[in-house]
């Protein structure tokens, strides 16, 4: 028999949701290969959904995600902005509290139940 458990997915949102994990799947991967393209191949992302993606982000926060090299001779490229790799570490902190925390509340309402 299967563990009772609960799933906590954190979206961040003005009038309409604009960050979770999608998105921020989507800037790891960027950070991890430099380059948004490889990023939305390993996702199975178009290329332009993954910039709408992207803008529709950086419009709601206020500042630029990242920071975009078009081809030439050393190829193209993308990094994350500095302001970016702080919003994703204060955003992976936070989901870290709130896990904690959320997991002392389940057991207090459901530890009865397993």
């Amino acid at each position: 028999m299967k563990e009772l458990r609960y799933i906590l997915q954190i979206r961040l949102a003005k009038d309409t949701v604009f960050f979770g994990p999608g998105v921020r799947v989507l800037l790891k991967l960027t950070h991890e290969y430099r380059s948004l393209n490889e990023a939305c191949k390993i996702m199975n992302l178009s290329y332009t959904k993954a910039l709408k993606m992207v803008k529709g982000t950086e419009k709601n926060l206020g500042f630029k995600l990242l920071d975009r090299k078009i081809g030439g001779l050393g190829g193209g490229g993308s990094s994350l902005t500095p302001k970016c790799i702080n919003f994703l570490n204060r955003y992976d902190e936070f989901e870290e509290e709130l896990t904690t925390k959320a997991s002392k509340i389940f057991d207090n309402y459901f530890k009865e139940f397993f």
